[in-house]
């Protein structure tokens, strides 16, 4: 084409100027798989969707392209396994694009590829159900998968037939996402890592069932390192946040937590059976029929400006085992709620040391009651290195602290 620059003299010079997308012809994006126009799903709930549904993910293999759910209910028998990477499956929403799986054995997405790393996985705006009573199935099994997404996603549902054993499950691999997601009524865990690095949770839902009794939200097993959490609510259930280390080997380490919650509980908020460098801000636990906090054989645990309110028993716990705890600027309130006087709004067992209690309201506060024996207990034993410092105790029903403590290295200052 002819470019003509011009000033206010006139024309001053005319280019030839010839663009590089006049050489090349323009290049098509490659479009989407739709399961419907391109592999024959039907999508209506009844037909039985499983090989179609494959026949799209299998083709995605080789061209690269994006496997696309419109709205429907997809019905199938068994697993869809990804066994490539940079593979994506998307739905048209959460709410209208629905896999039901109708095979109780079965997984939903079985991402793995014989113990290798598979990378680049996307699963995104789809619903995920079991349409089988009592599934043992998980919604999504996630093997050595590195640089994952799984993101909009709606898993299970609140109906007394339908539960999802386990929403996610990771075991090993590095970078996987959760984000703006919800998981309903696992009967075992809606979110399960073990032996992977940077595990990134954000704007997570988690709905667990009322009375279930053995239920965890979120699991953080052996070997993962690097937990970025920020807005995940566990809600329901038995316990909201398990730190554990089954296979003996390295507990969970360096966990940031923002915004983070577990509500209404029927056994512990946070149980920390290990753990190492952990962090809470901002988050907090209410209404957990036993603990709201267990802390037991970690190293390094910091809550700061949280909130630990109504657990049935102690507010905090912190056994034997557990070393550089440090618990500050938070309310700890109507904690011993199932039995008022027996219970404290921290309790530190003996021989426990190395710990920091500092500038926290432990007492009636926030509007609920005034059922904590004692705002800290320190039970008779050896504790060393500790200080317990500018609390606010005074509404407690037995008194502000008791301390048993007969270890060395230690101040106790300028509580109230």
């Amino acid at each position: 084409m002819t470019r003509i620059i011009r000033t206010g003299r006139g024309v001053l010079l005319g280019v030839m100027l010839i663009g590089l997308s006049a050489l090349a012809p323009a290049r098509a994006e490659a479009r989407d798989l739709d399961v419907k126009a391109d592999c024959g799903a039907r999508g209506d709930g009844a037909a039985d969707d499983t090989d179609r549904l494959q026949t799209c993910i299998d083709r995605a293999a080789h061209s690269g392209q994006p496997v696309y759910l419109p709205a429907g209910t997809y019905r199938i028998t068994g697993q869809l396994r990804i066994a490539n990477p940079n593979t994506t499956v998307r739905g048209a929403s959460s709410a209208t694009a629905t896999i039901a799986q109708a095979n109780r054995a079965a997984h939903i997405f079985n991402i793995s590829n014989d113990g290798h790393p598979i990378d680049k996985i996307q699963i995104r705006d789809l619903g995920l159900i079991y349409s089988a009573p009592d599934p043992t199935g998980m919604a999504i099994l996630c093997n050595t998968c590195w640089r994952t997404y799984f993101q909009q996603l709606n898993i299970g549902r609140a109906a007394t037939d339908a539960y999802v054993s386990t929403g996610i499950w990771v075991t090993g691999g590095n970078q996987v996402f959760v984000q703006d997601s919800v998981i309903t009524y696992a009967s075992r865990q809606s979110l399960y890592f073990a032996n992977v690095g940077d595990v990134f949770l954000s704007d997570v839902e988690v709905n667990q069932y009322d009375h279930s009794t053995s239920s965890a939200g979120v699991v953080f097993d052996t070997g993962v390192g690097g937990i970025y959490a920020i807005n995940v609510n566990v809600t329901g259930g038995h316990t909201g946040f398990l730190f554990q280390n089954t296979q003996k080997k390295y507990a969970p380490n360096f966990g940031f937590f923002t915004n983070c919650l577990a509500d209404t509980l029927n056994g512990v908020g946070w149980n920390f059976q290990a753990g190492q460098s952990m962090r809470l801000t901002n988050s907090w636990s209410a209404t957990a029929a036993v603990y709201g906090m267990q802390v037991r054989n970690v190293n390094g645990l910091s809550i700061t400006d949280s909130r630990i309110y109504n657990s049935g028993a102690d507010g905090i716990l912190i056994e034997p085992g557990s070393r550089n705890v440090t618990i500050k600027d938070s309310t700890i309130t109507g904690n011993s709620r199932a039995a008022p006087r027996r219970h404290d709004g921290i309790s530190i067992a003996a021989g426990v040391s190395d710990f920091q209690i500092l500038g926290n309201m432990i007492g009636e506060a926030d509007g609920f009651g005034n059922f904590q024996a004692y705002g800290i207990r320190v039970a008779p034993g050896g504790s060393n290195n500790y200080m317990i410092v500018a609390n606010e105790l005074r509404r407690n029903l037995s008194g502000g602290m008791v301390n048993g403590a007969t270890g060395l290295s230690k101040v106790v200052a300028n509580n109230l």
